[in-house]
């Protein structure tokens, strides 16, 4: 059975949240499947020739909510992008001041 275009974009939305969810989390594993996922859909809607349900009320309520999540998504994923490029300028200024510490220590006996 085919679904229509509300349901569609209703799943499109529940994937939006869920996305946020786990990125919040973290869990960039599951943030990715779920971004694959709404990828897909996003081609199946893209071939949906109904836009009734687009331009009616409920339809840009939801396309509103839509664009909401895809702001919190995008603010979300640049934190936590920024946070892991400050990890990873950590992890290297460490590794690299004990490489120096333990040539040090070499040259000393």
């Amino acid at each position: 059975m085919d679904k229509t275009t509300q349901e569609l974009w209703q799943e499109y939305h529940f994937l939006s949240k869920e996305m946020i969810k786990f990125l919040t989390k973290q869990d960039m594993e599951l943030f990715y499947d779920l971004l694959n996922q709404r990828e897909r859909l996003q081609t199946v809607i893209d071939q949906v020739v109904d836009d009734d349900f687009i331009v009616s009320p409920v339809g840009q309520s939801l396309l509103s909510e839509i664009r909401q999540d895809s702001q919190t998504i995008s603010q979300n994923l640049q934190i936590h992008l920024g946070n892991t490029k400050r990890q990873h300028q950590i992890s290297k200024a460490y590794s690299a001041a004990s490489t120096t510490a333990v040539s040090q220590m070499k040259w000393k006996r």
